[in-house]
């Protein structure tokens, strides 16, 4: 008959003291020493389990003997020979019933019962749970993918608006006072068509921190960009240039009547920069708090009138006394799975001073990224 000899070897770990006086029979234990245990398993297979005093051996209460025969069961079945003989060492720890905490080990790889994967190489740590996979090291930086996407949390170690930004927004007037003439009349801006008057910009901002707390963080973020005023005005009243100011009247036709126009608008492009003190948020549906200045050189201005009737175009690539520069104040809302929202008003006037209306404009929109 084929018989399995094992030679199992040091069980610092499995059996009590208590555990073993109760299994083995007194005429087993009579002639041994206290610092042994023998363990009789029918008549030709015995486990010895040694320690050096009885205080050593009391040690065997803290861990699980269960798992360890388990172990060896899957040890014995995974060898392919009849008859074999098996020499191996084991690590106690791996059969302690409590094991200590590794969190406050260096580096360490911990798979757990329910599929859960945890390793941490010095100050970086990552857990693969649930279908998710989270990041995070010392310097408080934290990041999840997979199924946690949708609550996705910028990492801690940047602003939140850091990168390439657009910016989409409607323009409207922060003020608008009528320009009085010599002659008693009066320059007024006309009314914008709300959805019309849009405004766009496109640019790229760096951000340092300056202070980084548990919950909060102060960063200075420095932008440049391309933004562009698209001023579409209401009726037919098409901006004008003569040689002191800018007037707005309407265009006719040959005999003197009033066109109906489609399209009347009022362009200006701007290269501008910012500084932006940013205060943002970790894990709260307030993700950020902006607020600066900026200033901006215009590239340029032009008029375009498309005719209803006709749909012919015209333009006008002229200044219209516009000023070169602008500079305003600059507020910025992140809220956590939305667009940000933006606000930018000028608190310099549009046109030159005495040259057209006093014009201040204002902008406020979403930002896409």
């Amino acid at each position: 008959m084929k018989m399995k000899i094992i030679l199992a070897v040091v069980m610092l770990l499995s059996l009590t003291e208590l555990w073993a006086k109760n299994i083995i029979p007194s005429s087993v234990t009579k002639n041994i020493k206290n610092d042994s245990i023998i363990v009789r398993f029918g008549n030709k297979t015995r486990m010895v389990i040694y320690g050096e005093n009885k205080r050593e051996l009391e040690k065997i209460l803290k861990y699980d003997l269960n798992a360890l025969l388990k172990d060896l069961k899957i040890r014995l079945d995974s060898t392919q020979q009849d008859t074999t003989l098996i020499v191996e060492e084991f690590s106690g720890d791996d059969y302690l019933k409590n094991k200590p905490d590794l969190g406050d080990d260096k580096n360490y790889v911990r798979i757990g019962k329910r599929g859960g994967l945890r390793i941490r190489n010095g100050d970086t740590k990552v857990e693969i749970e649930s279908g998710s996979v989270e990041v995070s090291d010392g310097d408080g930086n934290f990041a999840r993918i997979g199924q946690t996407a949708k609550s996705y949390v910028p990492s801690w170690g940047s602003s939140p608006r850091k990168g390439f930004n657009i910016a989409l927004g409607l323009n409207t007037y922060g003020s608008n006072t009528p320009l009085s003439t010599a002659a008693g009349t009066l320059v007024e801006m006309p009314e914008l068509k709300p959805f019309g008057s849009r405004y766009i910009s496109l640019g790229y901002i760096a951000s340092t921190t300056v202070a980084r707390g548990q919950k909060a963080r102060l960063s200075f973020d420095f932008g440049i960009d391309f933004s562009w005023y698209n001023l579409m005005f209401e009726g037919n009243n098409k901006i004008i240039k003569n040689q002191d100011m800018v007037i707005f009247e309407p265009v006719l036709n040959d005999e003197g009547n009033e066109i109906n126009l489609q399209k009347n608008k009022y362009v200006l492009p701007f290269v501008n920069l910012s500084i932006m003190p940013t205060i943002s948020f970790r894990r709260s549906f307030i993700s950020h708090i902006t607020a600066g200045v900026y200033g901006g050189y215009r590239l340029g201005s032009y008029s375009k009138i498309v005719e209803r009737e006709s749909d012919d175009k015209s333009f006008d690539r002229r200044n219209f006394f516009a000023n070169d520069v602008r500079y305003g104040l600059g507020f910025e809302l992140g809220i956590r799975r939305f667009p940000d929202l933006f606000v930018n008003y000028d608190l310099n006037e549009l046109y030159e001073k005495n040259h057209g209306p006093s014009v201040k404009m204002l902008s406020f929109g979403i930002k896409l990224f």
